[in-house]
C-alpha cells in the first residue's frame, strides 16, 4: 500500500504539464505523508491546484497511526462500497507526483523503500478520490485517497497492492463529470503507463516524515534476504 510519495517539480511546470492556472503554489516535497496538505487537481476545480489532506488532517490524526482505509481505495472496491461508488461517480482527483515509493518485504522485520517513477516523464498521474468534511468549529476540510490496483511489480514482496496510474490522454476524461462509472473503471484498469514505471531502491530514511530531501529518491543499497547490501534485485 502506498503511503508516501514525491512531488517536487517546479509549479509551473505542474501548471504547463497539466493546462492549470493559478497562483504559485510551495513546492518540493521528497516525502509527501498521511495527513500532509498536498496539491491535487480536482474534478470540480479542474484548472487549479487544490491542497487537500492525505487521509486525514493533523489534528484529526493526532499524530496517530492513520488507517490505510482512509489513505487509498482498492480498485475492486470502488463497485462495492456504497461511500467508494458514489465517490468514484462525483468526487474524482488526479495527484500529480514525480514518483512514489513502495516497501519491499524482505523478512517479517525487514522492509526495503522503491521509488518508482517514469524514466520518460518528470510527472505522473495518480487517480484518487475526494471528500469534504467540517469539523466540531464548522470549519470545511477536503481529503483525499489513492486508489490502487492488484500488484503490477511481478514481485510479490511489494504486497497486494499498488497505487495505479492515468494515461496521459485519459486524464481530462478522468476528470469529465459526464464520464461513466464503466468508463471511469476502464481507465483504472489501463495498464499502458504501468508498464513503463522503473524503480530503485532507496533510504528508509523516508518513514521520518519530518525528512525532506533530494537524496530521499537517490538509489541506495539494499538489503537482501540474508542481510547483505546490494544495488542488485
Amino acid at each position: 500500500m502506498i503511503d508516501r510519495y514525491a512531488i517536487y517539480s517546479d509549479f509551473k511546470d505542474i501548471n504547463k504539464r497539466f493546462g492549470l492556472v493559478g497562483e504559485e503554489f510551495t513546492v518540493p516535497n521528497y516525502n509527501a505523508s498521511p495527513a500532509q496538505q498536498l496539491p491535487v487537481i480536482a474534478n470540480k476545480a479542474k484548472k487549479g491546484i487544490s491542497f487537500f489532506y492525505w487521509g486525514t488532517n493533523k489534528q484529526w490524526s493526532n499524530n496517530k497511526s492513520i488507517s490505510p482505509k482512509l489513505l487509498a481505495a482498492p480498485l475492486d472496491q470502488l463497485s462495492k462500497s456504497t461511500t467508494l461508488k458514489t465517490a468514484l461517480s462525483k468526487r474524482r482527483c488526479i495527484i500529480p507526483v514525480n514518483g512514489f515509493y513502495q516497501w519491499k518485504q524482505y523478512s517479517k522485520k525487514r522492509m526495503t523503500p522503491h521509488y518508482f517513477y517514469s524514466p520518460h516523464e518528470a510527472l505522473i498521474s495518480l487517480p484518487g478520490i475526494w471528500e469534504e468534511y467540517e469539523d466540531m468549529d464548522g470549519k470545511t476540510n477536503y481529503t483525499f485517497k489513492i486508489i490502487e490496483v492488484k500488484n503490477y511489480s511481478g514481485i510479490s514482496e511489494y504486497g497486494d497492492t499498488m497505487p495505479a496510474v492515468l494515461p496521459q490522454d485519459m486524464e481530462a476524461k478522468w476528470l469529465d463529470d459526464y464520464s461513466s462509472d464503466e468508463e471511469l473503471l476502464a481507465i483504472l484498469n489501463n495498464r499502458s503507463e504501468i508498464l513503463k514505471l522503473t524503480n530503485h531502491p532507496v533510504s528508509p530514511h523516508i518513514s521520518v516524515v519530518t525528512n525532506n530531501s533530494a537524496d530521499l529518491i537517490k538509489p541506495q543499497a539494499q538489503v537482501d534476504q540474508l542481510g547483505n547490501y546490494t544495488l542488485f534485485e
